[in-house]
């Protein structure tokens, strides 16, 4: 398991998330503004460290930001059948869900220690920090602000853009950002990091983990492609996709089951690292076992045709007649890694933006479709779909399939509108995104507004 996650320096940055008392929750920030704290090549790594720590607590990456979209989508069940789990389910949010709260309140703690990196790494004197070190610290920084922004914007809509650095101390008062406005940043962010980041870090070990060339290219198509649901300019995700396919960096593994049941496979273009200290909080409770919270829907079996090696590995049979998530199968101790982006995903990125962008099924983004099924053991002709929006479904409901458990179903239907066709319950467009946390808006109602329909 990586070892950057042992450093003593990593608690720094996290804190606890259990304050709201303050707008956007500024609490990590404080950990490390006091400007003698970046005097060091070493200590500056060690708050990158941290930065990708806050991922790891169950208001984020580690529970929230995965299971709460698998509900909207529509995939599993609560043992208890919580309401506060529930009704992500049934699309009958309150803006009181504490789970929405959770997920603002976590993203923008890990947010605001990338403006903390990202302010106080330019700021640092030269005979402190090499020049290469000083763009590779930034870059990681934007790049996981982008990460974080990016589920922001596809779960919230219109939020505040804080780009700058604050403390405890400071009260913040951000207006929301249209989305148009949010993705044009991610764009920037992504575009800086790709000049910054180095293909790999010093050793292979030191790669795992920390943002990459790749890693800020592969999230550029993803970005690309939600941004074109805006611009419609559906080449720009497909150039991008293609740079990290064409690179042949990464290679679909013969194995699906192994990208979860091993680490850091030559699929995994980002994945975020846990270990028997930091565990995976969502693991420990998805599995067979005591702790269980979370199962599967019995009727996501029907998603997979006849002999989709994938069903049997993602979807397991096992006590109390239930499915379990087969993606999370390590729980004592739940210390699997968690892919976040992974080639399969990019190569129906590139057959979707490629079709759309030319207009047409043509044999490029068939060809990449078609590496996604044959892994699967799925065959499909070219000539079964007869027009671009056919062929456009398919992607989406194989992107189903391919990233079942894995928080991007939700977001991808409600990207086209396919949700409306998918779940009965979504009476309209409004329900595509998550409500503003009533507490935010309390400590703010002068800049704050509800989403429509909340």
């Amino acid at each position: 398991m990586n070892t950057i996650y042992k450093l003593s320096f990593a608690i720094l940055l996290l804190a606890g998330f259990t304050s709201c008392d303050s707008f956007l929750d500024r609490e990590p920030l404080a950990q490390v503004t006091n400007d003698s704290y970046f005097n060091s090549e070493t200590n500056a790594n060690s708050a990158a460290i941290g930065m990708y720590r806050t991922m790891t607590s169950s208001f984020t990456y580690g529970q929230t930001m995965v299971i709460v979209p698998e509900f909207s989508a529509g995939h599993v069940a609560h043992a208890s059948i919580f309401p506060e789990y529930e009704n992500f389910k049934t699309h009958n949010l309150a803006a009181t869900n504490p789970w929405v709260a959770n997920a603002w309140q976590g993203i923008y703690s890990t947010i605001n220690a990338a403006n903390n990196i990202i302010a106080q790494v330019a700021e640092m004197p030269e005979n402190t920090i090499s020049e290469e070190k000083r763009a590779q610290f930034i870059g990681e920084a934007k790049f996981v602000r982008a990460l974080n922004y990016f589920f922001l914007v596809r779960a919230f809509g219109r939020v505040p853009l804080k780009l700058t650095a604050t403390t405890e101390d400071e009260d913040v008062a951000i207006p929301q950002s249209e989305p148009s406005a949010i993705y044009e940043q991610l764009v920037k962010d992504l575009t800086e990091s790709i000049t910054a980041l180095p293909e790999a870090h010093e050793t292979a070990e030191a790669t795992k983990g920390r943002a990459t060339k790749n890693a800020a290219q592969a999230l550029l198509a993803k970005v690309y492609l939600y941004q074109a649901s805006i611009t419609n300019e559906y080449v720009l995700a497909a150039n991008a996709a293609a740079e990290i396919i064409n690179s042949e960096n990464f290679q679909l593994v013969d194995n699906f089951g192994s990208i979860w049941s091993s680490e850091n496979t030559a699929e995994s273009i980002f994945e975020l690292q846990f270990d028997d200290q930091t565990t995976n909080p969502l693991a420990s409770v998805s599995n067979d076992n005591a702790s269980m919270l979370f199962y599967v829907d019995a009727s996501m079996l029907s998603l997979f045709e006849d002999g989709d090696k994938r069903q049997d590995f993602s979807i397991f049979h096992g006590s109390n007649d239930r499915y379990y998530m087969g993606k999370f199968p390590n729980a004592t101790p739940p210390s699997q890694n968690l892919p976040i982006i992974r080639l399969a995903e990019i190569l129906l990125i590139h057959a979707e933006a490629e079709a759309r962008a030319s207009n047409s099924v043509s044999d490029l983004a068939f060809s990449s479709l078609q590496k996604v099924l044959t892994r699967a053991g799925v065959t499909k002709e070219k000539s079964e779909f007869t027009t671009v929006d056919s062929f456009v479904k398919f992607i989406q409901e194989e992107k189903e399939r391919e990233l079942l458990f894995e928080g991007e179903t939700w977001f991808d239907f409600c990207r086209t509108g396919l949700a409306l066709e998918k779940y009965g319950t979504l009476a309209n467009e409004n329900g595509f995104i998550y409500p503003i946390p009533t507490a935010q808006i309390n400590l703010r109602p002068d800049i704050l507004e509800q989403n429509p329909g909340y």
